[in-house]
């Protein structure tokens, strides 16, 4: 071969190498410094918080903070819990449950509270009951029921009435002094229940005049209405007691007498809630003699009624 036709070979290998070279160069750059643009990042869910049971709540439990929480979630997951669903504990602590409330599981307002009437026919409220109590009804009205104004979780104490009769006394053996002392009767009071829960209550009808019954002749339960008027309304309350305390007060329901107070001999008194944790109050009930002998009460003057020379002889 010609040395010139030798040195075109070279050259063209030459020329071949180096184009080959700057391509792949060309190439490799490109890749690494063209590529997709950036992804936009989807926008995070607005949050918002959802009030919980830290521990189960039993029927007519009266809820405190420790029971509850404040659970961050979606909005979303929010909305799919229903419209009544709380934000905050203090929304909901005081209140009383109306039915079980499992750990973990949303308080809902249409769903998880009593108030007073709201028990529905044929809900089970045994759950209320603490262990070793029984639940009682007394019949109450405006002046011995606090206004019928107690709703369930309130803390009352039982105050028994009795009617005793006096002895009738008479002078039979002078008949010159014709001194007679009619036996009548007299009433003595004693605080005998305290400290003791209204698991519900049932009230009338907001229109009737006098408790709306049925067939079973229990009250039919109906909402409070939003201004209470004294109209000699009657409530039923079902009240938490120990079982010699049922028997005290189902004697004095039989006790009924014929004015318009039928239930005089049973009453309640309502129990500030922050004196649930004291012991009992000490009381001495009362009679008409101690309300002379230590209130000072002065007692009725039988010498107007008696002849005036016996009378005379007589002092209080």
């Amino acid at each position: 071969m010609k040395r010139s036709n030798r040195l075109l070979v070279l050259f063209g290998l030459i020329f071949a190498l180096v184009g080959g070279g700057l391509a792949f160069a060309v190439a490799s750059g490109g890749s690494s410094t063209v590529g997709p643009g950036p992804s936009a990042s989807p926008t995070a869910e607005a949050t918002t918080t959802v009030v919980r049971a830290t521990k189960d709540i039993n029927l007519g439990d009266q809820i405190t903070a420790d029971m509850l929480e404040e659970k961050t979630m979606s909005v979303s997951e929010a909305a799919r819990l229903g419209p009544d669903t709380f934000t905050r504990k203090d929304q909901v602590v005081g209140k009383i449950a109306g039915g079980k409330i499992s750990t973990g599981e949303p308080l809902v307002g249409s769903r998880d509270f009593l108030n007073p009437g709201s028990m529905t026919d044929g809900k089970d409220i045994a759950g209320a009951i603490a262990s070793g109590y029984l639940g009682v009804a007394i019949e109450l009205d405006q002046i011995n029921g606090v206004g019928t104004l107690i709703v369930p979780g309130d803390r009352v104490n039982i105050i028994l009435s009795v009617y005793v009769n006096q002895l009738a006394l008479s002078n039979t053996t002078n008949p010159k002094l014709p001194v007679s002392v009619e036996g009548g009767q007299a009433v003595t009071t004693k605080m005998i229940i305290q400290n003791r829960k209204v698991i519900l209550t049932l009230l009338p009808a907001p229109d009737a005049a006098a408790p709306v019954t049925n067939a079973s002749a229990a009250p039919i339960a109906a909402p409070t209405t939003p201004t209470v008027h004294n109209s000699g309304r009657h409530m039923v309350a079902i009240i938490e007691v120990k079982p010699e305390e049922a028997e005290i007060i189902s004697w004095a329901q039989r006790q009924e007498k014929t004015d318009p107070q039928n239930y005089i001999d049973l009453s309640v008194s309502l129990r500030s809630d922050k004196d649930n944790a004291l012991p009992n109050a000490v009381t001495p009930g009362i009679t008409y003699k101690m309300l002379i002998d230590k209130y000072l009460v002065l007692p009725p003057d039988s010498r107007a009624i008696i002849p005036p020379d016996i009378a005379r002889e007589l002092q209080w």
